[in-house]
């Protein structure tokens, strides 16, 4: 029989296992959880890591592949990409952020499924409005995009708001009527100032191009951009030193006592204000010079006009002698030129170090920048309003500044300083604003950000001029003067009324050192504009540059450097002045008005009905239609009102002076080298146009070549290939769709990505 096993045998099961085992148990099966936790995210790093090897060896068989490409088998390749990523998906609805990329047929209404956007339907853009935009994603790599939705805002607004804002327009504004001047001043602003700033702003966010590369529309005048950038390039060097006197001062200010608070100083005159004071000289003997003696003890001034008259002489205020004589060491004329300053230089090379450190990054660092620099100001001014109104007899200087004159607005020269100032204090036609605006998106809304800068920048200039002439109306009270007197233009109303001003606050040098630091912050943004235009124009003509910005920074600011030092010299305040008043006069006037005509007439040029070319390339980056009102005042009204003062401004021309009224003139070779530097410009446009003429081909009749010239050539428009196919509708109706370039970097043309079955009766 076999053998059964007993039970016994078995090993025993014991049923009373107490709650102690049963949580040792769970314990255990707790510890095991990490366990296989861990072995198991071990494991999908392992795939992880295969899947992503497996792709490496993928990309790396596909580049080998591309290199065994023949051009026109890598022609092709870059065809079919550009074809799979212009084409819309059925899931896609047909939208693609604004456009329509399908296959493209010919039909009686022209190429379908190119969806213009002043065709497309209302709920299809409120859907594109409604879309998040990624700021973290450039959606141009090779270029760069503004990180920020305020970026772009604030950089514009840096740039426009400047030092022209703080002390020419309060200037301009008691001069010319006082209140009655904001009549001129706004319906310039309306119709010269803002057609003007959406013009630059539009073409450089259309073409993604600065100044120097955005006028292939009409090749013959690109040397328009080049005057641009020649301008700005100049203006830089001078307009860092007005920086530079800001840091001066500020630093100049971190004492108990501010050194213009008293005549005692060595560089004080006899002229100085403490040394000849008012007496009522009751007790004394008044002379007929008006002066007081006890004897023959001086004992100060009783009549300041009957002073003037008969001695020539003036009471000086003690900022005014420190920032002649310490500061700038003004010479007693050009021709005394001297050498740099250390003190001066110093500033000037930490002023350029800040804006090295600012654009370090190009517009990823500057357009963080701003956020401090553009608002800082606007902080500053609300302190001072508040601390103005409080002080007495300020009122007398707003009462000064604002009481209309409405007998001015029947003189010439109020509408002409109207003009010319909301021309330059915009910034328009110096670059700045085609090279800030060239890193938007495409589909930025460029006219609302046109009316907001230009009306904050305009509300600024009035807003300044209450905060400016409350301090003036206080300090003409303590001097005993009338307003008038103590009002300067230029430099003055900065360096010398400002100052002196601090001395009557309590706290003067706390008062002091934000004052400056509030100069310092409008300068430097202004300045960032013109640097970055340089900086642009260069990385555009030279692409290479692109891939090394940050050593042409560092060598820009310092070439500008170099050639700001001039300038701290005993005669750079009189070589400030040539440069100040010949470049940023007529010239730029004439650039703006060549700009209007160029994008009124030429590229825009009638005889195709209600059809623009600019308004629609605005309408296609704002995907919707534009008013037709826009075509008109770049046609008619804006360049009429700029020739008109430009044609005031070079008949107001006149031999500099030293001193405005007084007949001494500054010396003929100094006026010369004004007049040749704001020649310069004028020299590049027409040099430019001339060597494109002798470029053409041989054998081209002279006015062939100046008509093909004036026309846009293919590769003209957005630089991403999905913003280029856009224009795709109103090329066809002009005829010119099959030579037009999709992607003209591979030369790649239209045609090519998406074959038309007939094209014959296009012309040429």
């Amino acid at each position: 029989m076999p053998e059964q096993k007993s039970s016994n045998n078995l090993p025993p099961i014991d049923l009373t296992t107490d709650d102690n085992q049963q949580q040792q148990q769970q314990q255990q099966h707790q510890q095991q959880k990490p366990d296989q936790k861990n072995t198991i995210s071990n494991k999908e790093e392992s795939v992880s890591n295969e899947s992503q090897q497996c792709n490496l060896r993928k990309e790396k068989k596909k580049q080998i592949k591309w290199l065994k490409e023949t051009p026109a088998q890598q022609r092709e390749r870059f065809i079919r990409q550009l074809r799979a990523e212009l084409t819309v998906k059925a899931s896609d609805g047909g939208r693609g952020g604004g456009v329509a990329r399908q296959p493209f047929k010919r039909g009686g209404s022209g190429i379908n499924g190119i969806g213009s956007s002043c065709s497309r339907d209302r709920a299809s853009r409120e859907a594109d409005h409604r879309s998040t935009v990624n700021y973290s994603v450039d959606e141009n790599p090779e270029r760069g995009n503004w990180s920020g939705r305020l970026d772009f805002v604030l950089s514009c607004l840096g740039y426009a708001v400047g030092l022209g804002n703080f002390w020419r327009f309060p200037y301009l504004c008691f001069s010319n009527g006082g209140g009655a001047f904001l009549i001129p001043y706004a319906i310039l602003l309306l119709l010269c100032g803002i057609p003007v700033f959406l013009l630059d702003l539009s073409l450089g966010q259309f073409t993604s191009e600065g100044p120097a590369t955005c006028w292939e529309f009409a090749p013959i005048f690109t040397g328009l951009g080049y005057s641009m950038v020649f301008l700005s390039t100049t203006v830089s060097t001078y307009y860092n030193i007005i920086i530079s006197i800001s840091i001066y001062y500020t630093f100049a200010s971190m004492t108990s006592t501010l050194p213009w608070n008293n005549c005692s100083h060595h560089w004080n005159t006899n002229s100085c204000t403490d040394r000849l004071p008012f007496v009522s000289c009751g007790e004394g003997q008044p002379q007929p010079n008006g002066t007081c003696y006890n004897g023959t003890i001086f004992l100060g001034i009783y009549n300041e006009s009957l002073f003037q008259k008969t001695t020539g002489l003036r009471r000086i205020l003690a900022s005014e002698e420190y920032f002649n004589r310490e500061v700038l060491k003004v010479s007693g004329d050009i021709n005394k030129f001297g050498s740099p300053d250390w003190k001066l230089v110093m500033c000037l090379l930490l002023s350029w170090i800040v804006i090295f450190l600012s654009m370090i990054r190009g517009i990823k660092s500057s357009g963080k920048v701003v956020y401090f620099t553009a608002l800082f100001p606007y902080v500053i001014l609300l302190i001072f309003f508040i601390r103005g109104v409080t002080l007495e007899n300020a009122i007398e200087g707003i009462r000064f500044y604002i009481v209309p004159d409405f007998s001015a607005l029947g003189k010439a020269r109020v509408w002409k300083d109207a003009a010319g100032q909301i021309f330059f204090s915009l910034s328009c036609s110096w670059g700045g604003l085609m090279s800030l605006s060239s890193y938007n998106r495409f589909h930025n809304n460029v006219i609302r950000d046109t009316f907001f800068v230009t009306s904050a920048n305009c509300l600024t200039s009035v807003f300044a001029g209450f905060v400016i002439f409350s301090f003036i109306g206080h300090l003409a009270g303590n001097l005993r003067v009338p307003v008038s007197d103590v009002t300067r233009s230029e430099f003055g109303l900065a360096f010398i009324v400002y100052p002196e001003v601090m001395n009557l606050l309590p706290g003067s040098n706390y008062w002091s050192i934000l004052f400056f630091i509030m100069i310092f912050s409008l300068g430097i943004d202004s300045q960032f504009g013109l640097v970055e235009t340089l900086i642009t124009a260069l990385c555009d003509k030279f692409f290479v540059l692109r891939r090394h910005r940050l050593p042409l920074i560092g060598a820009v600011c310092f070439v500008m450097f170099l050639l700001g030092l001039p300038f701290t010299c005993s005669g750079g305040l009189y070589l400030m002045n040539i440069f100040d008043r010949y470049l940023s006069g007529w010239i730029v006037l004439l650039v703006g008005f060549m700009e209007c005509i160029l994008v009124g007439w030429v590229y825009g040029r009638p005889g195709f009905g209600k059809f623009h070319r600019f308004t629609e390339d605005i309408a296609l980056m704002m995907r919707q239609s534009i008013s037709p009102v826009w075509r008109y005042m770049w046609q008619y009204v804006t360049p009429a009102l700029i020739l008109f003062t430009l044609l005031a401004s070079v008949a107001d021309l006149g031999r500099t002076e030293y001193t405005k009224g007084k007949g001494d003139y500054y010396p003929i070779w100094a006026d010369a080298l004004g007049w040749l530097l704001s020649v310069i410009p004028l020299l590049i446009i027409v040099g430019t146009g001339i060597s494109r003429l002798l470029m053409e081909p041989v054998g081209i009749s002279w006015w062939r070549r100046l008509r093909d010239l004036s026309i846009p050539t293919y590769t003209w428009g957005p630089a991403i290939p999905r913003y280029r196919l856009l224009m795709a509708p109103y090329l066809e109706k002009l005829g010119v769709l099959k030579y037009f370039y999709l992607d003209p970097k591979r030369n790649i043309k239209f045609i090519d990505v998406f074959p038309i079955e007939s094209l014959n009766n296009m012309d040429e």
